[in-house]
């Protein structure tokens, strides 16, 4: 199944928030694998929803999906700022971009520019997104080993959650 934005979209969504301050993972290798792991997704989704948002914003057709884009860039913004924090806190190194195939489906998005295909197809990618989001969170929550990681989810999960309520808002708007 091709993850691209869908699942980094998610990934993103968690890219807002932060856990509160901690010390540096105290886990074996395998277990802080899967916290960098986990903060690399974030971080990754969060740049990726960060030029989807902001793209929206010049080439969308309604206002509904322009304005869910603006929330977007604000919200992963401000909150990828903590999740950097955190992951520096947890000596995780993080990319600089998001992933090769989020920058390809941005730019196919393009592709439809000021039609009301774009709309649709990134409220689709939004939806899809922030559903595996909420999976991904949910899973961090319940099985997270790093304390400061968990709450980082737990965190970001409420901001999710209204990302995918608005998005779905527009997309019964159409």
């Amino acid at each position: 199944m091709r993850m691209g934005h869908r699942f980094t979209a998610a990934a993103a969504a968690l890219a807002m928030v932060t856990g509160p301050a901690g010390v540096a993972l105290a886990q074996t290798d395998t277990e802080a694998e899967k916290d960098a792991s986990f903060l690399t997704m974030a971080h990754q989704g969060g740049l990726a929803e960060i030029a989807m948002g902001k793209d929206v914003k010049k080439n969308a057709t309604t206002s509904c999906v322009k304005k869910t884009g603006e929330v977007l860039v604000k919200d992963h913004t401000m909150l990828d700022k903590k999740i950097t924090d955190l992951a520096k806190r947890l000596r995780v190194t993080l990319p600089d971009q998001a992933m090769a195939e989020q920058r390809k489906d941005l730019k196919d998005l393009q592709k439809k520019a000021h039609t009301s295909e774009y709309d649709k197809r990134w409220l689709k990618l939004a939806a899809a997104g922030h559903v595996l989001a909420l999976k991904m969170l949910d899973e961090e929550i319940a099985q997270g080993r790093n304390a400061d990681v968990r709450e980082a989810a737990r965190m970001a999960r409420p901001i999710v959650a209204d990302h995918l309520k608005r998005v779905q808002v527009c997309q019964k708007k159409r």
